[in-house]
């Protein structure tokens, strides 16, 4: 009789969760998450993908009981070298305390509670970190806030490989057929368990648009090169807003694999230095921590793979020619991405800034590794008739921008995205960045409800270099929303690269007195 009772109370609470809309079902069995506000069900740690080192990602085995998607997982691991460290302190304290392992595959959800809007605009978040480091564990990118606050919108957040694991250069894995991009096959994954679930959580399946910063922003530029009549994704946000897409046209003019990062780690391991089959079956074997700590030690970096699977040795050719995905963009950079890069060096090499000579090399630097790039990334979508928005960040906030050789820097413009700015237990957010949150938060919902002209109704128009269509977001004429401007004005130096590379020796020079 008792286990009668038990079964049926079992039953009930069961019945009410799913009423409750915080038991799903997976094509993996189903989970149950939480509230992370009254308005908002939160779901953390959801395997998407399983994999062995070194090994495409698999779908998980179906789960006969339920999934409880209460905390995050693991994060992959990562490469917390000094430099790493200090931009994370930096920048916030983004993820150095969380778990590491090599089980990491997993989704995280903020979606609405079932009394809401249900269908919504799926927004997925790829982090950055320069493919070597980076999480969704963090808080800045929770995403019960822009949920609560925004209706029509579905916030997905994900794990992908890094560094050695990630991407591991290794002489064994070269093949014509199958990639050893371990993070972008990690991403094809997630993109892939995402469209198949997310209407189970309250998502439309056919309004899923990436975005990204950094690496991230990085990691959907190659999925629109990789994946040119993709189906499921359906906009862009971020794109421009990276310099890897620029390392990885310089990269793209070699189509050989350099194996000396990965043979100086597998030498530092007890691997040797001979890149054979035992090289790697000794490789597998070594604990992940021994694996991470040789990369630190031994300084090597480890690239995205050039393998005409996803990164493509032609890349700039496709991307005049339009062969990549043509589906709507919103993308931008800060005005000052350098100051953080800057400010690291001299504080690891000399513990002092010196803000004046930083702040005019950060300028110029910049210029040539992002706003420049992003002109040319914006031109070649303008070219290939694909909708286009862009950006310029010029926020500079006193809980964010800590320290006077910070303005609106790499990254600062994250916690305004995601509403998680007051997070400082000494600074208080200013009314201006709170109203300026707001806005961004509204321009991107609009966008992904709508990714061919939502931000139209926001007077945001479409970008052509040649009229005041580029945003200016946190301009000190309009902290809490745009100002327009032209792009030929913002690119008007990209075409003296020479002339910048010269200034920024000098001032290179200047530093290093």
């Amino acid at each position: 009789m008792m286990r009668f009772l038990l079964a049926f109370l079992l039953t009930i609470l069961f019945v009410k969760a799913q009423s409750d809309g915080l038991t799903v079902s997976t094509q993996q069995g189903p989970v149950s998450g939480t509230l992370s506000s009254p308005t908002v069900r939160q779901f953390l740690g959801i395997p998407f993908a399983t994999a062995g080192r070194w090994q495409a990602p698999r779908l998980p085995a179906v789960r006969k009981s339920v999934f409880k998607a209460t905390t995050f997982a693991d994060s992959c691991v990562q490469e917390l070298s000094p430099p790493n460290v200090e931009f994370l302190v930096l920048a916030g304290g983004l993820g150095i305390n969380t778990t590491e392992s090599e089980d990491c595959l997993t989704v995280n959800i903020w979606s609405p509670t079932v009394q809401r809007k249900q269908k919504t605009a799926v927004l997925v978040w790829i982090y950055g970190g320069g493919t070597v480091f980076g999480t969704s564990n963090i808080p800045t990118y929770v995403g019960n806030n822009f949920v609560r606050d925004n209706d029509d919108i579905t916030i997905v957040s994900f794990n992908y490989r890094l560094n050695i694991f990630g991407q591991p250069n290794a002489p064994q894995l070269v093949s014509k057929t199958a990639s050893q991009n371990f993070g972008l096959l990690d991403l094809d994954a997630a993109v892939t368990w995402v469209h198949d679930n997310i209407a189970n959580f309250g998502g439309d399946p056919d309004r899923i648009v990436l975005f990204g910063q950094s690496a991230g922003a990085a990691s959907a530029d190659q999925y629109t090169f990789a994946h040119p009549h993709d189906t499921k994704v359906k906009g862009l946000l971020g794109l421009l807003h990276n310099p890897e897409r620029r390392a990885l046209l310089q990269l793209a003019n070699t189509t050989t694999l350099d194996p000396t990062p990965w043979n100086a780690v597998a030498d530092a391991v007890g691997c040797g230095k001979v890149a054979n089959a035992a090289q790697f079956k000794c490789m597998q074997a070594v604990p992940f921590r021994t694996l991470e700590n040789a990369v630190i030690s031994t300084n090597a970096t480890f690239n995205r793979v050039v393998d005409n699977i996803n990164v493509f040795a032609d890349t700039a050719t496709r991307a005049a020619a339009g062969n990549f995905l043509k589906v709507p963009l919103l993308g931008g950079t800060a005005a000052n991405e350098d100051d953080i890069f800057l400010l690291i060096q001299e504080l690891l090499t000399t513990g002092i800034s010196t803000p004046t000579i930083s702040e005019m090399l950060s300028d110029v630097t910049t210029l040539i590794d992002f706003t420049c790039p992003a002109g040319v990334a914006a031109l070649d979508r303008l070219s290939n008739g694909v909708p286009t928005w862009r950006y310029q960040y010029q926020g500079v906030f006193p809980d964010i921008s800590t320290r006077p050789e910070l303005r609106a820097y790499h990254a600062s413009e994250i916690p305004l995205v995601f509403g998680t700015y007051n997070q400082s237990v000494t600074i208080p957010a200013t009314p201006a960045e709170i109203a300026l949150s707001k806005f961004m938060q509204g321009a991107w919902v609009a966008f992904a409800r709508n990714p061919q002209e939502g931000l139209l109704s926001l007077g945001w128009p479409m970008y052509n270099p040649n009229t005041t269509s580029l945003a200016q977001l946190g301009n000190p004429a309009n902290q809490s929303g745009i100002v327009l401007t032209k792009g030929s004005l913002v690119d008007s130096a990209c075409g003296q690269n020479d002339v910048l590379l010269g200034i920024a020796t000098q001032l290179t020079g200047l530093l290093a007195k």
